[in-house]
């Protein structure tokens, strides 16, 4: 017997390059046409190692939050920063993430988002999204509760509504850069937006 055919491309490569598409042109903007021609595979080669469009997205979102998104979360845990400047720290190390010239612009996870409102996802990216947003909140209440009983936080909202209104911010920071705005402009907001956290 011969040895099954190996596959004649890297398929964490690959996965790389149709995170990109997806996240520079949305799931209903992107094509499998688009998909293979970036990854340079035929329909039947992404089919065998990824299975279908859906399926694939799903992996590109798992891809995208191991790779550009739990990174920023290590500046909320430096012990030698105020709490002040560590959501400061957090906000502009995703900032420059949203800016970065060799990456499309703006947030995957936003984009993904917002196209669960015009009935955009399949079913089971709609499940996937809504539980990463729901996990994000959950880990950034535990974060301001944590801050709160150690006397770092003095606020008058909730730690939940705390949680809730940095996601937003991130959401917003997130259009602003698909939309045109500069690192500079979104440090502007970022620096306006932290005196909520006192």
């Amino acid at each position: 017997m011969t040895a099954g055919r190996h596959r004649s491309f890297d398929k964490n490569s690959a996965l790389e390059k149709a995170m990109q598409v997806f996240w520079k042109n949305g799931y209903p903007g992107t094509s499998l046409t688009d998909l293979t021609n970036v990854m340079g595979i035929n329909k039947s080669s992404l089919y065998a190692a990824f299975g279908n469009k859906e399926k694939l997205f799903n992996q590109a979102i798992e891809f995208y939050l191991n790779k550009h998104g739990v990174v920023h979360s290590a500046e909320l845990f430096r012990a030698d920063s105020s709490l002040k400047e560590r959501i400061r720290n957090y906000l502009l190390s995703i900032a420059k993430m949203l800016t970065n010239q060799d990456l499309p612009t703006g947030c995957l996870i936003c984009l993904a988002t917002s196209e669960i409102a015009g009935s955009c996802l399949p079913k089971s990216s709609v499940t996937n999204i809504n539980g990463i947003n729901r996990q994000t909140v959950l880990a950034l209440t535990d974060f301001f509760d944590k801050e709160q009983h150690l006397g770092n936080l003095v606020a008058d909202n909730t730690p939940i509504i705390l949680a809730n209104y940095l996601l937003t911010l991130q959401f917003g920071l997130a259009i602003s850069a698909r939309n045109g705005s500069s690192i500079e402009e979104l440090t502007e907001i970022i620096n306006f937006s932290i005196g909520q956290f006192n």
